[in-house]
């Protein structure tokens, strides 16, 4: 029996803003109640982004990710994802995730020219409540962004999460990100199956064209054999043709508000379960079953946990 099809939902992110979407969600009681809901659509993976409850800007503080974190630990029994992006140093970058040890934390495997740019016309977005948001997308030096994720910083994190015995989410923005992770599992020992996100269709990296999604899936079981657990997912307004081209490739996938803000020309996701229930039912009617809680955390080797 084929196994089912991990939905992982991206319920908020750190280069969407809230003036391009009435809808995504960036107080911390917010980001909780649309993770649950989340679950309660089909999500078996909540991946999690902090934001200040301020004004909404990408944020790594205790505070807000405590909020968070604890919000949907009572409320869901869903598979918490936490993001490790943000941080000069592998330590800034893993504080809040050693203090609430989710199951799994995101670490991303390979530095790019980051076009943050392209979301703004991607997403349509002309007009900003806020000073921080369109200095992240339109300021003086969004042209000069590369996201830095060097050998030494890599390392650092998955040895930490190792000793943490906290699972990982290794991010790939392109196939050379996957020779860089097999560089560095080839001195260290970590939990089984691998979990592989191929981050696709963000300007400097690999595009969301099958072809490559094809191209990336052959390499990472090259490299890593069959002993993982692959992720897909498309950012921008064609995530779910990405998501569903990697569910028929035979990966797991993700969809969410984080990647993608637009249902269609004009017309805006209301809420992240939306995106989780038209997922979910594109997949039925490819006679695909989505994943439940339980059945994800067997298949990704996880512990169970109570709500």
């Amino acid at each position: 029996m084929t196994d089912p099809t991990i939905i992982t939902c991206a319920v908020t992110g750190s280069s969407l803003v809230p003036s391009m979407s009435p809808h995504l969600p960036w107080r911390p009681e917010d980001i909780a109640a649309q993770a649950t809901e989340a679950a309660d659509a089909g999500a078996a993976i909540l991946h999690l982004h902090a934001r200040d409850p301020e004004d909404g800007r990408p944020s790594n503080d205790l505070g807000p990710w405590r909020d968070i974190v604890g919000g949907i630990r009572e409320r869901c029994d869903g598979v918490i994802n936490m993001s490790a992006s943000r941080g000069s140093t592998a330590e800034e970058r893993l504080s809040a995730v050693i203090e609430l040890r989710p199951e799994i934390a995101t670490v991303i495997v390979g530095s790019m020219n980051y076009g943050r740019f392209a979301k703004a016309s991607d997403q349509k977005a002309s007009a900003f409540a806020h000073d921080w948001e369109r200095e992240l997308l339109a300021g003086e030096g969004v042209r000069e962004v590369v996201t830095s994720n060097t050998f030494g910083k890599i390392g650092r994190m998955i040895d930490m999460l190792i000793d943490a015995d906290i699972a990982m989410e290794f991010e790939c923005y392109d196939v050379g990100h996957l020779h860089i992770l097999d560089h560095h599992l080839s001195t260290r020992t970590v939990r089984r199956p691998l979990i592989i996100q191929f981050l696709t269709g963000i300007l400097g990296g690999i595009t969301s064209h099958i072809d490559h999604l094809v191209h990336l899936r052959q390499t990472a079981e090259r490299l890593f054999g069959r002993d993982c657990a692959l992720f897909t997912h498309g950012t921008g307004t064609g995530n779910m043709r990405a998501a569903i081209s990697g569910a028929l490739m035979g990966t797991h996938l993700r969809v969410g508000l984080e990647d993608n803000l637009f249902e269609r020309e004009g017309v805006l996701y209301r809420s992240n379960a939306a995106q989780v229930e038209k997922i979910r039912k594109l997949l039925h009617e490819l006679n695909f079953r989505h994943a439940s809680v339980p059945e994800a955390r067997s298949l990704l080797g996880l512990p169970g946990r109570t709500a």
